[in-house]
């Protein structure tokens, strides 16, 4: 009896339709105007001179220092403005087969309304004809452009020679010149960038201490306008620069070990590779040593008769930030009383004895 009375409430709300899905608009589906950009349209005036203006930055590319100079001049025009505004609506569409009629025979056979409630699409497809399904949809229609008024733009031109002034670079290096040439080469219109010049083709950056603090200075003369230029170089480009002028990197020694001391005469046993001591860190001219030293220090220094003396080597100072990171992979071992470490006099010595084409300095950064 329960079933028939369900059967026919379903029937009876079929008649009459069961209500609206998303009839309404949502609180963010709001009609509005966008601005989409701006542009200029044809000049209304012709250029006119403003100014001149001296650009220029510096690089530091494979450890040399580079520079880029563009001197230009600024010219002021106006020129109509354009707004290109976009409208953004929200349209309802629907119901989708909205049927009441249809919407009885499938109550009535009962078999939809069973499979409604284990299958989704059979749920979706009695929905849409029980109720009045709407969708909203996101529609955008861009306006015709509207001039806004007459603006003020700057144009930028490149028509500095040689014979237009003069353009002089000045290296200070601790607040002291060290260096300065007359840049040369500019060509007026044919430039369509800066000129670019790499200034160890012609200065020695060896000439200058480790420690030095570098400088740029560009003064651009163009008739009786003297413009003036400063570009300080960072502290890890100037390192990496002056460095590499002198030294082709730097190195560390380290001495690890697995299975050392197995009688635990001296409490280093462990059955993982560890690292016992790290050497001071040196600066190191010349090519493809390094093994050469390593062997014979481990010769000399393997005292626990089960490890090896290892290179860790950088390029720049600036690239042994990563070494802590790559030692922690080993950890460190405990120990009543470490193995002997090399000093400098040591490593000199190995590269005595294997005659090797290379000097090496303590580093003290």
């Amino acid at each position: 009896m329960k079933i028939h009375y369900f059967v026919c409430v379903l029937w009876g709300l079929a008649l009459v339709g069961c209500g609206t899905i998303n009839a309404d608009r949502e609180s963010y589906m709001k009609d509005a105007v966008y601005e989409k950009e701006r542009y200029f349209g044809d000049a209304v005036s012709e250029p006119a001179f403003s100014r001149y203006e001296l650009r220029g930055k510096y690089e530091v590319d494979e450890e040399k220092l580079n520079i880029h100079i563009d001197p230009v001049e600024i010219y002021t025009q106006e020129k109509e403005e354009f707004v290109v505004r976009r409208k953004v609506s929200y349209e309802r569409y629907g119901p989708y087969g909205y049927s009441p009629g249809m919407c009885v025979f499938k109550v009535v056979m009962v078999f939809d309304v069973l499979f409604s409630m284990i299958d989704d699409d059979y749920a979706e497809d009695l929905q849409e004809t029980c109720y009045k399904v709407y969708e909203w949809k996101r529609e955008e229609q861009e306006q015709p452009p509207e001039k806004t008024g007459v603006k003020t733009v700057e144009l930028l031109a490149r028509n500095y020679q040689d014979s237009s002034g003069s353009l002089v670079f000045q290296l200070r290096a601790d607040g002291k010149r060290v260096n300065k040439v007359n840049l040369t080469g500019f060509r007026g219109k044919e430039r369509r960038g800066p000129y670019s010049w790499t200034v160890n083709s012609w200065y020695d950056f060896s000439r200058l201490e480790d420690d030095d603090s570098l400088e740029i200075e560009i003064i651009n003369r163009r008739g009786k306008v003297a413009l003036d230029k400063t570009l300080a170089i960072a502290k890890e480009d100037t390192e990496s620069v002056i460095f590499k002028s002198k030294y082709d990197g730097i190195f560390q020694l380290y001495y690890t070990c697995r299975l050392c001391n197995a009688n635990l005469t001296d409490n280093f046993y462990t059955d993982a590779r560890r690292i016992i001591w790290y050497s001071n860190v040196y600066l190191y001219k010349g090519k493809g040593a390094l093994d050469f030293v390593a062997s014979c220090i481990e010769d000399r220094f393997d005292r626990l008769r089960h490890g090896d003396v290892r290179v860790m080597r950088a390029n720049t100072p600036k690239g042994r930030n990563i070494w802590p990171d790559i030692y922690s992979s080993y950890g460190t071992v405990r120990g009543v009383k470490a193995p002997d470490e090399p000093t400098v006099d040591d490593i000199q010595s190995c590269i005595r004895k294997k005659r090797l084409d290379l000097e090496i300095k303590n580093y003290y950064g």
